[in-house]
């Protein structure tokens, strides 16, 4: 719990400084020049499978159970990271021809390959095995947090967001910096890192399934903005981006939850102790903090979002009510990512991403020419609940999950079924 209180008191403060920020760009911005933003950083998050790599919990399980190897196990998990961003990287040189703007296409460029040190943040998952999370959390916050207030004065003063995208690009380099100097600090052998053909072998073969799971996943996360700025407009983009700001903010936190529970989740498997208990449990607290999010979010969306970013920005409101609703699925669906690779069947996470991406292409090319944004957030919704939680009735091997998901989402009229037990 120190350790997921570390994680949410970094994404508090940074997920804070970023409402600051986008509240003065609605501001400070035109509807299309926020629209053209968002369109743009959706472009570049479709890359994040490409510098993951799937590798992330198979990295810190790797850390957790063969500690001794840590050398080449790090090593390794960063060449292939690299040597996946690069590829992302040119890929999308080649797509950008068909989807960004001629304008717009050097930048674009620019931002492509400052990405490439996206990955060095497997070094996150060395302090996520040690469970030393405040090392991370503090390197994130405080880059995080001067180069908000680097960005949030120049469009106070002016600036567009090319130079904001600029200043991006100095934070990305210069976090990747620091991921270096916190590991030499910490683990003291940075020299010693080292590529090993056996420990690349076995990634590749265990994360084959996870990348292709994490392509479909960001797909179905962030497509729908893609989609909006080639078929609908600049301003969809720009309202639906608000909406799911909004709405996937709250998507951190079961994150930090099962990532800091995780180590545990793995011992309780091999030692047979409480295994199934401590999961139902776990996906209790996720799914009802979801929906209690989902109900208070629905309810303050009126005043909420004029409060917040002006009267220019009422067509948001719709979106939110609906977008919010994915919240629930999604937290689930944190606990389900981690299951799978405990269980040892990855392939079920590209099955049921894969599905929801499908899914969600087919409703947003039906829905978005008439109804744009809102059209999107439906989309967003049918396919999160179909990916996370219907599909896996599908499956005898993730049935049992479907089922455990399930009396979560009763939990009430099992508490009191249980009540009228101890009653009687």
């Amino acid at each position: 719990m120190k350790n997921a209180a570390w994680l949410l008191v970094e994404k508090g403060l940074l997920l804070g400084s970023g409402f600051v920020f986008t509240i003065a760009l609605t501001r400070y911005w035109s509807v299309t020049q926020l629209g053209e933003y968002q369109y743009l950083l959706a472009l570049i998050a479709l890359l994040v499978p490409f510098s993951n790599l799937g590798l992330n919990s198979l990295v810190s399980r790797e850390l957790v159970t063969r500690s001794e190897n840590t050398d080449t196990i790090m090593g390794t998990a960063i060449a292939l990271r690299l040597l996946g961003a690069l590829f992302g990287a040119i890929l999308f040189v080649i797509l950008s021809f068909w989807l960004v703007p001629p304008e717009l296409r050097p930048l674009f460029f620019v931002l492509l390959f400052a990405q490439l040190t996206h990955a060095l943040g497997v070094i996150d998952y060395y302090f996520e095995a040690k469970v030393q999370s405040r090392v991370s959390a503090f390197l994130r916050t405080c880059v995080g947090l001067i180069f908000m207030l680097i960005k949030l004065g120049l469009v106070m003063r002016g600036a567009g967001y090319y130079t904001v995208l600029m200043v991006t690009v100095f934070e990305w380099l210069a976090l990747g910096l620091m991921w270096l100097l916190v590991y030499r600090l910490y683990h003291k052998r940075l020299k010693q890192l080292a590529w090993c053909c056996v420990q690349a072998k076995h990634y590749l073969s265990r994360c084959g399934w996870l990348i292709l799971s994490s392509i479909a996943a960001i797909v179905y996360l962030k497509i729908d903005q893609v989609m909006l700025g080639t078929m609908h407009s600049s301003e969809s983009v720009a309202f639906y981006s608000l909406a799911s700001r909004l709405s996937e903010v709250w998507y951190l936190v079961p994150g930090i939850l099962v990532a800091s529970f995780y180590p545990a989740l793995i011992q309780a498997k091999q030692q047979q102790k409480g295994y199934h208990a401590k999961l139902q449990r776990l996906c209790d607290y996720l799914c009802w903090v979801a929906i209690i999010i989902a109900l208070v979010m629905t309810l303050l969306a009126p005043v909420l979002v004029p409060l917040l970013f002006g009267d220019t920005y009422y067509s948001v409101i719709p979106v939110l009510q609906i977008h919010i609703w994915a919240g629930v699925f999604i937290f689930m669906r944190a606990l389900l990512s981690k299951w799978l690779l405990i269980e040892d069947i990855p392939k079920y996470s590209l099955v049921t991403h894969g599905s929801g991406a499908v899914i969600n292409l087919l409703l947003n090319i039906l829905l978005i020419p008439n109804y744009g944004a809102v059209g999107a957030a439906w989309a967003t919704l049918v396919s999160y609940a179909m990916a996370s939680y219907v599909g896996l009735f599908i499956f005898p091997k993730t049935r049992c999950m479907g089922m455990l998901m399930t009396r979560s989402l009763v939990l009430p009229l099992r508490s009191l079924h249980l009540l009228k037990r101890r009653t009687v």
